[in-house]
């Protein structure tokens, strides 16, 4: 369900809303089981999505490494092209 705002909407160049208008508005939101299923919904897919991030970033950093220390030895002799 959305808020209805065009009760609020006035026919001024500037429309506002007061903060009575704010206290008295009727905000619908689900029950609390519904709540903590949607919390334990989306924290467990932050957790894998902070994983991912996580071990891309490993990757990143390993690569950057071996990035490095080609180079080195590219630089050094070690290793031919």
């Amino acid at each position: 369900t959305r808020f209805n705002y065009s009760a609020y909407v006035t026919k001024t160049a500037l429309p506002s809303m007061t903060q009575t208008d704010y206290k008295n508005m009727k905000i619908p939101y689900p029950p609390r089981i519904i709540q903590d299923k949607i919390t334990s919904y989306l924290d467990k897919k932050c957790a894998i999505i902070d994983e991912i991030i996580s071990a891309k970033q490993n990757l990143l950093h390993n690569l950057e490494s071996y990035k490095r220390s080609l180079i080195y030895e590219l630089v050094t002799g070690k290793r031919e092209v």
